[in-house]
């Protein structure tokens, strides 16, 4: 059986909450032994969605709900997927994306995104 980062992550959350398997199913609408094989897993991570509803019933902060999805969507091989949508309806977002990767993941390129995130950051604190 292969390891589920996705799958332990989750586990770990629902028993903190404590949460019981079948429990957490029932509030997903899905089975049980659906929910398991997620968990452990031998199933792919569900959509965003349903990724969701997990988060509310976990009660994550916004920061653990992102590495939810990013957990998932590494599992299932995709952009996080919380993005493509983001990325397909802005412009500025696709040219800031291929000036990055033309750029290549040098020191220089990491430290500008760097500060990018520290102004969104600072002027979230502002508001």
């Amino acid at each position: 059986m292969r390891r589920s980062e996705f799958g332990d992550f989750i586990a770990s959350k629902r028993k903190k909450q404590k949460l019981s398997l079948w429990k957490m199913a029932q509030a997903l609408e899905i089975s049980p032994a659906y929910w398991s094989d997620i968990e452990k897993g031998r199933r792919n991570p569900p959509n965003l969605q349903m990724l969701e509803r997990v988060a509310q019933l976990l009660h994550l902060t916004e920061a653990e709900k992102d590495w939810l999805v990013d957990l998932a969507s590494l599992e299932r091989d995709e952009i996080p997927m919380d993005l493509p949508a983001y990325i397909k309806n802005s412009d500025i977002v696709k040219t800031a994306l291929r000036k990055a990767k033309n750029k290549g993941s040098d020191e220089a390129t990491a430290k500008a995104w760097e500060s990018f995130i520290q102004k969104l950051e600072d002027e979230e604190e502002n508001e």
